[in-house]
């Protein structure tokens, strides 16, 4: 199946971005929240703690969508598993 690879590829190629500005954002708004590393005099806490409650469902959805089809494709690479040959009969 290399369409599926391909798709896959191109899903964690895609996925990478997101997922690193939500994981600084998410970084941020901790420290902040925390008050550690001068980090709160950027935001309030009020304002961290709500921005960092309402990063967990965004941010659990990219890491997925980033994590697993990488995890499928390394599986492959590694040959833990085979690759799908598509249209052929197996014997």
């Amino acid at each position: 199946m290399p369409g599926l690879n391909r798709i896959l590829v191109k899903t964690v190629r895609l996925s990478a971005w997101p997922l690193l500005v939500l994981m600084i954002i998410y970084f941020l708004s901790g420290y902040a929240l925390c008050g550690l590393h001068g980090l709160g005099s950027l935001m309030s806490a009020e304002k961290a703690l709500a921005i960092h409650k309402n990063l967990d469902v965004p941010l659990l959805a990219v890491f997925l969508a980033h994590t697993l089809p990488a995890t499928w494709l390394a599986i492959q690479r590694w040959r833990w598993i085979g690759k799908r040959n598509s249209g052929q009969a197996a014997a």
